[in-house]
């Protein structure tokens, strides 16, 4: 009988990226579609301006005005409905835990701007001053 020597095949020692490279193809889809889901605060008609992008490091908090001059604060994915007194209250709360605290305002464009006062006096007699106001560009 003749016995053959077998070349023993050497391991490849390489890493099959291919897998890892669907697996992060499927997830950059995935926070694609869910990203524009994701925006908090009730439905209102943003007045239109001519806006600059705000540069946020921590997420802001949201207090939104809808268009029967109702308030609302928006906790992650709840709209809590509060009144004004209630607003300066929470507000007092927040600052306290973290005063580098961002409030925007989200209001309907039929609303008063005596409401978005009231509600901004509110938030700064508690010692905020980082404040701003959502709007969205104009459309062209």
């Amino acid at each position: 009988m003749i016995y053959r020597l077998a070349k023993r095949k050497k391991l490849q020692a390489e890493i099959n990226v291919v897998p890892y490279i669907d697996v992060m193809l499927v997830l950059l889809i995935i926070f694609m579609v869910l990203s524009p889901l994701l925006i908090q605060g009730i439905e209102v008609n943003l007045p239109q301006t001519d806006t600059t992008k705000m540069s946020v490091q921590n997420e802001p908090l949201v207090i939104s005005i809808d268009s029967k001059g109702n308030y609302y604060l928006n906790l992650g994915d709840e709209n809590l409905a509060i009144s004004i007194e209630e607003l300066k209250r929470k507000a007092v709360i927040i600052y306290q835990a973290n005063n580098d605290i961002e409030v925007v305002f989200q209001s309907d464009e039929a609303v008063s701007f005596n409401s978005v006062a009231k509600a901004m006096a509110a938030i700064q007699s508690v010692g905020i001053s980082k404040i701003g106001i959502v709007t969205t560009g104009y459309a062209d």
